[in-house]
C-alpha cells in the first residue's frame, strides 16, 4: 500500500481482509495499546513539584509527546487497513473502549499540576452549597474566610468570580455531593464522560459504514487522556453532550428533536459556543428543538439569577476580551497589522470583534447555506464552525483542541486517491488533526516566551499548506471551467 493511501477510510479501501488473517491489526493494536500503557505509567510516575518550570515542565512534556507515538501508529494502522469482520470486529472494538479506560484509570491518581481549573470547580460547588453565586462572589471574599482550605489554596484566580455555565456547576455539585473536596471523585466522573464520548463515536462510525475501530483516534489520544483524566477538564462534558446531540439528531424515534435540543444546550451550559451546533442540525419549523434548546438554557440559569441577584455570566465578558500570545489566528493578524500601523489599543480591540463579527457570521451563512441546500454533512458543518471559533478566540490552551477530535475522527480521509487526485479535504482534516496533536507544545512557551516559534509550528506550516490546496482547487476549477467552455 502507498503512503498516499495511508489516510483512506476502511470503507473506501477495495481488498476485504480474509478471516484467517484478522487477527494480526488486532495483536498489532494491543503492542500499541501496551506501549501507550508503557508511557503513561512513566507520566503518573514523574514527581512534580507544586511550582512549575520550565525544566519541570520538560520532564514531563517530552514523555507526553513520545506517548503519542503508539497512538499515531496505531491510528495510522486502522486507517490504512480493512476493517475487520464478524466477531473480530467486536473484539476491536472492545479491546479500544477497554484501552481507553486504561489509559485514563492509570493517570486518575495524579495530581494537575499543569492547570489548577478542577480545584475551582470543587470550590465553586462549596460556594454554591453554602448559598452564594460563584458568578458574584470571587474566592478571595471575606464571607468566605472560614472556608478556605486545600481546594483555595491549590485553586488560582482568587480574585475573580467563575466563568463557568450551570450544566458544568451540576456536575462539581454533583461530585461535591458524592464526596466533599475530593479531586479523585470529579475526575472519576469525566472519565465516565469520556467512556460514552467513545462509544458515541463508535455508533457515529457504525451510522457511517466506516470501520468502528477509528474510534481509536480519540479513545487513545494521549491530549484528551491527560487533559481530562489527569488534570480533570471540564470539555470533556462538552464533547459528551456535543456527539450524543449530534447522534440523536439522525435518530428517528418520536421525540428525537426535543432530545437533540435539550442535548445541545447541555453542551451549550458547559461552553458557549456549542449552541452553533444549532446551524448544522436545525431543520426547518424544528421548532420543537428550538424552543427546547432556548428553554432549557433559560431554565438552567434561573437558580443563579435568584442567587446573584441578576449577575450570571461572572467574569466571562473580561476573559473573552483579553488579548493573549496563545490567541486564534484572527485576533493575532489583526493586533500585528495594527500596532503595526500604530492605533492604539482600544481602536485594536474594537476592530478585533468587528473582524471576529464577521468571520464568524461568514462561516454561519455559508454554513447554513450549504447544509440546506444538502451539500455538508452535520460532522463536517461541525468541525468547520469549531475551527472557526478558534480562529477567532483570545485562548487556545490544549484541552480546548479537543473539540476537533470527534469530527476527525468521523470525516478523515485520504490526501490522495489515483482517481481524483489531491483531496482538498482529506488535507484540510488532515491539518486539523496536527493542530490536535502538537498543542502541549503549549505549555512550555509561557516559559520559553518564544511566541514566534509557536506561531511557526501551530499556525504557519497549516496555514501554508491550506493555501497550497486552495491553489490547487482553483487552478483545477479554471481548468474544468475551460475544458466545458471548448
Amino acid at each position: 500500500m502507498s503512503i498516499t493511501q495511508v489516510l483512506r477510510p476502511s470503507s473506501e479501501l477495495t481488498v476485504s481482509a480474509t478471516p484467517k488473517r484478522q487477527w494480526w491489526r488486532f495483536v498489532a493494536l494491543s503492542v500499541c495499546l501496551a506501549v501507550a500503557i508503557y508511557f503513561n505509567v512513566v507520566l503518573v510516575n514523574i514527581e512534580l513539584p507544586p511550582s512549575n518550570t520550565l525544566n519541570v515542565l520538560y520532564s514531563f512534556v517530552t514523555p507526553w509527546l513520545f506517548s503519542y507515538l503508539p497512538y499515531l501508529v496505531a491510528s495510522l494502522l486502522v486507517l490504512a487497513t480493512p476493517a475487520p469482520t464478524r466477531r473480530w470486529r467486536w473484539l476491536e472494538l472492545t479491546l479500544i473502549i477497554a484501552g481507553a479506560l486504561i489509559l485514563r484509570v492509570i493517570l486518575l491518581s495524579a495530581l494537575p499540576h499543569l492547570s489548577r481549573d478542577s480545584w475551582r470547580y470543587l470550590w465553586d460547588a462549596r460556594v454554591t452549597l453554602y448559598g452564594y453565586s460563584p458568578y458574584v462572589y470571587p474566592p478571595n471574599s471575606p464571607v468566605f474566610d472560614s472556608l478556605r482550605d486545600v481546594i483555595y489554596n491549590n485553586s488560582r484566580f482568587h480574585e475573580v468570580p467563575t466563568i463557568y455555565p450551570p450544566a458544568a456547576q451540576a456536575i462539581y455539585l454533583l461530585s461535591y455531593l458524592i464526596a466533599p473536596s475530593n479531586l479523585l471523585v470529579l475526575k472519576g466522573i469525566f472519565i465516565v464522560f469520556d467512556l460514552v464520548t467513545c462509544a458515541g463515536l463508535a455508533w457515529l462510525l457504525h451510522r457511517r459504514g466506516l470501520d468502528l475501530s477509528r474510534c481509536v483516534l480519540y479513545a487513545w489520544c494521549p491530549l484528551p487522556i491527560v487533559e481530562f483524566a489527569m488534570q480533570g477538564h471540564l470539555d470533556v462534558i462538552t464533547l459528551t453532550f456535543s456527539v450524543l446531540a449530534v447522534a440523536c439528531s439522525f435518530a428517528n424515534w418520536r421525540g428525537n428533536r426535543v432530545m437533540t435540543g435539550f442535548l445541545i444546550a447541555l453542551a451549550t451550559l458547559t461552553k458557549f459556543y456549542p449552541i452553533l451546533l444549532l446551524l448544522v442540525i436545525v431543520r426547518r419549523r424544528d421548532w420543537a428543538m428550538l424552543i427546547t434548546c432556548f428553554a432549557t438554557i433559560v431554565l438552567a440559569y434561573v437558580p443563579y439569577l435568584i442567587l446573584g441577584h441578576g449577575s450570571i455570566f461572572g467574569f466571562f465578558a473580561t476573559y473573552a476580551s483579553e488579548q493573549t500570545p496563545d490567541a486564534g489566528i484572527v485576533p493575532l493578524l489583526v493586533s500585528w497589522l495594527c500596532n503595526a500601523l500604530g492605533s492604539d489599543k482600544s481602536l485594536t480591540q474594537i476592530l478585533i470583534y468587528l473582524v471576529d463579527l464577521v468571520v464568524l457570521g461568514g462561516v454561519s451563512l455559508v454554513i447554513i447555506w450549504r447544509r440546506w441546500r444538502r451539500q455538508l454533512g452535520v460532522e463536517a458543518g461541525a468541525l468547520v464552525l469549531t475551527a472557526a471559533i478558534f480562529s477567532i478566540s483570545t485562548h487556545i490552551f490544549p484541552w480546548y483542541t479537543t473539540a476537533l477530535l470527534p469530527w476527525i475522527v468521523l470525516l478523515i480521509g485520504p490526501f490522495w486517491t489515483r482517481l481524483h487526485g489531491l483531496k482538498s479535504a482529506g488535507v484540510a482534516i488532515g491539518i486539523a488533526w496536527y493542530f490536535v496533536c502538537i498543542a502541549p507544545v503549549r505549555y512550555l512557551f509561557d516559559y520559553l516566551h518564544n511566541w514566534p516559534l509557536y506561531y511557526q509550528l501551530v499556525y504557519a506550516g497549516p496555514l501554508i499548506a491550506l493555501a497550497l490546496v486552495a491553489g490547487v482547487v482553483l487552478l483545477r476549477g479554471r481548468a474544468r471551467f475551460r475544458w466545458l467552455v471548448r
